[in-house]
């Protein structure tokens, strides 16, 4: 009797299981990659059958290939580019808008220099101006992608939600024509606030003034004390304003007379070429594209 137990267990050792223990056979267990991948296919599902459509919703979007929606919120990192990305899209987002945003900035701001018209598209309307309409959206809800370190999964959400956001523009221009692609950059992207001055650059205001002058036209400009106070004082303030002749170009205060020149020169700048015009008509916005033909009336 106790010899056999011994052998018994001596067996059970040398197949590699300890005394006692259970065989499960017949019995598969999924892998921790296949377990995953069932994960990530339910939580696709959930996202695609609530999120998306919640968002096109919201945006009141009704696209013709209903899956167009997911497309655009999906980046090509998403399960290493499986499926299909938002990147084609992207692309032709982009040029829409550089198209819109251009042609408004550049009938906005007429006396923006081609370099200050570059810098404020991409202050005002750039990946991180796109990636907060995104957010008003809640577009970062619906958003797929896989961020490069796990450590910090938020790290560089920001440029794949604005570019995302382009991405929804080339699927509207895409699905629904160029027409309903430029009413929605008008009332999604180019009603946001500008700011012209941010990218009026001013590190020699008196010399860009005078040059300025003399490409106008202009009497040379000169400074004219308009008020003082506390002169003899710790604590002096000087406004000065910047006149061409009889016309005052900018205005500036300061603790100093010199510093107050410099503030009007400043201001001067700022209101010559951030100077917007209230009222413009688009060329985009002019006209049906389908009443426009190049042949001619008697082809």
């Amino acid at each position: 009797m106790f010899a056999s137990v011994l052998r018994a267990r001596a067996a059970a050792q040398t197949n590699g299981r300890q005394p006692g223990a259970a065989v499960l056979r017949n019995t598969v267990f999924p892998s921790g990659r296949q377990a995953g991948a069932r994960g990530m296919a339910s939580e696709r599902s959930h996202i695609g059958a609530t999120t998306y459509a919640a968002l096109a919703a919201r945006l009141n979007l009704q696209f013709r290939d209903a899956s167009l929606m997911e497309q655009v919120c999906t980046h090509r990192s998403y399960e290493q580019g499986r499926l299909a990305s938002n990147e084609r899209l992207q692309w032709l987002g982009k040029r829409v808008l550089n198209l819109h945003v251009g042609e408004f900035l550049a009938a906005k701001y007429p006396n923006l220099t081609v370099e200050m018209l570059q810098d404020l598209q991409h202050a005002s309307f750039g990946l991180a101006s796109l990636a907060e309409i995104g957010r008003h959206f809640g577009m970062q809800a619906a958003l797929r992608w896989a961020p490069a370190a796990k450590e910090a999964p938020h790290v560089g959400q920001t440029k794949v939600l604005g570019k995302a956001v382009q991405a929804l523009v080339g699927a509207v221009h895409q699905d629904q024509g160029a027409a309903a692609a430029r009413a929605f950059v008008a009332q999604h992207v180019l009603a946001r606030p500008v700011d012209a001055a941010v990218v009026v650059q001013l590190k020699n205001p008196k010399l860009l003034l005078a040059a300025l002058a003399k490409q106008k036209q202009l009497e040379r400009p000169a400074a004219r004390l308009l008020k003082e106070t506390g002169r003899f004082t710790s604590s002096p303030v000087f406004v000065v304003g910047v006149f061409s002749g009889a016309r005052m170009l900018g205005m500036g205060y300061g603790s100093s007379l010199k510093m107050a020149e410099h503030r009007a020169a400043k201001d001067a700048l700022i209101k010559h070429y951030a100077k917007e015009v209230k009222d413009f008509k688009l060329a985009t916005l002019a006209g049906d594209e389908d009443q426009v033909s190049f042949f001619e009336q008697s082809a």
